[in-house]
């Protein structure tokens, strides 16, 4: 046998067995070969350069492994240090040898789609994003709901571990399509800017009168019950007075089996998503048809304890509008407290936790036109569950209802007599901000008021 074959013959045969196994193909292997590696490359650089940018930004120091989360693919790049080459067999020459097609287990798999769910007519909810981890504190989500004009709403979460538990420490709402989220995922900008901080109740309103996006960080799925809340102005007596007034829906399913449209004044059950995969942060993004009814905020409760939040729509610190056409956003016009939130507001400015039940009374009694009053024993920390003969729905928009009105009354927007002071009612004694950042003591009186 001949060991020393002329290099021209032996890749003469390789050739030949190669030709006769494989189909006679279209492609330029080697024109496609390197356009592959001039785009690993420009891609490898530009997600480096936008991870380093991150992690300066943020002061994180030195970059490390991404943490196993499960349901994300990570688009950082991959370093691979080749081992030491074998010796070569050949007296003469080189040979170009390509690296071997990836096996199935070395393709990534296909991008994750989102999973969308209506609630009720009128009413969607996301229940699963498409999520995607662009570094150890990013994650960049594709909400899968039209934004209009082509967009969809996209998401970008930035994150910190805290106790060994990540946490949400800013988010980013915006509107675009395939190229922004592309971008987005490189790290780099994209889409249109709609809404950043962290919040557990805002909304993005299209000028063109489209559904609302509501959403927020929220506890888990699994921690208790969540209810996105809807307004009822006739109750409230402030009919057309938060903009966008509510048209009650169908309401009971009528025997029927199906969900009609929420009324004004109801309330839905909703679950929110877990945006990493790993039970640590949480988010509930839901759209709303205003024109069926209008959202008044979400409330949480769990075994003898509760949170509510809200937002109007003419609340410029949780509310913008989208004018989709012009791309542009904008904060809605304040409006004057609702006549529930000014009845209530005053009641709680002095020793709210002593006037809680007093002001569920009240809002209550309104709202169901009736003279109700509450059991002798009730207490703030049952608020979680609505009495002995009171409506569920009423009672927890009435928790929304005292809970705007808390807020109004700890900033001192509201005085005693009912009126609406321009700025912070002056405190009978001189008082200095405690260390922990809360001049106002709102969260002692948050405390107080949830049964904490």
């Amino acid at each position: 046998m001949n060991m020393s074959l002329p290099d021209d013959d032996f890749v003469a045969r390789v050739r030949e067995s190669a030709h006769a196994a494989v189909p006679a193909s279209t492609l330029d292997l080697d024109s496609v070969l390197r356009s592959s590696r001039r785009k690993h490359a420009t891609r490898r650089a530009s997600v480096t350069l936008a991870s380093t940018l991150a992690l300066a930004t943020v002061g994180a120091g030195a970059a490390g492994a991404l943490p196993g989360i499960p349901g994300f693919w990570s688009n950082n790049p991959v370093e691979v240090t080749p081992s030491a080459a074998p010796p070569s067999t050949f007296d003469e020459g080189e040979v170009d040898v390509e690296p071997p097609a990836p096996s199935p287990t070395d393709i990534p798999t296909p991008d994750p789609a989102a999973e969308l769910a209506y609630l009720a007519p009128g009413v969607r909810t996301v229940a699963q994003p498409a999520a995607y981890r662009v570094d150890a504190d990013t994650a960049v989500l594709d909400l899968g709901l039209s934004a209009g004009g082509g967009d969809r709403y996209l998401a970008v979460v930035t994150l910190a571990k805290i106790d060994g538990r990540h946490s949400a420490t800013d988010l980013e709402v915006l509107a675009g399509g395939d190229t922004a989220l592309e971008n987005l995922r490189a790290g780099n900008l994209g889409g249109t800017l709609l809404w950043r901080g962290v919040t557990s109740d805002a909304m993005v309103l299209p000028s063109d009168g489209g559904p609302a996006l509501v959403f927020g960080f929220s506890s888990g799925a699994m921690e208790g019950d969540q209810f996105l809340v809807f307004d009822d102005p006739q109750t409230d007596g402030a009919a057309g007075a938060q903009g966008a007034s509510a048209s009650p829906g169908t309401g009971s399913d009528g025997g029927s089996g199906e969900t009609g449209a929420p009324e004004a004044g109801a309330s839905l059950r909703v679950t929110p998503f877990d945006v990493l995969g790993d039970g640590s942060v949480w988010m509930r993004v839901l759209q709303v048809d205003r024109s069926t009814a209008e959202p008044r905020g979400f409330v949480y409760s769990n075994q003898g304890t509760w949170s509510a939040s809200w937002c109007r729509s003419t609340s410029p610190e949780c509310a913008v509008i989208h004018d989709i056409a012009g791309e542009t956003v904008k904060k809605p016009k304040a409006a004057a407290p609702a006549p529930m939130v000014a009845k209530l507001a005053p009641m709680l400015v002095e020793n709210a936790q002593a006037n809680e039940v007093p002001a569920m009374e009240t809002c209550v009694a309104q709202r169901t036109g009736t003279s109700w009053t509450a059991p002798p024993q009730l207490t703030g920390k049952a608020f979680s569950r609505a009495p002995k003969g009171v409506d569920a729905d009423v009672w927890r928009l009435c928790l929304v209802d005292m809970s705007e009105a808390l807020q109004l009354a700890s900033a001192g927007e509201i005085v005693p007599d009912g009126e609406v002071s321009p700025s912070p009612a002056p405190s009978k004694e001189p008082t200095e901000a405690p260390e922990d950042g809360d001049p106002l003591g709102l969260g002692a009186l948050l405390e107080g008021l949830f049964g904490g």
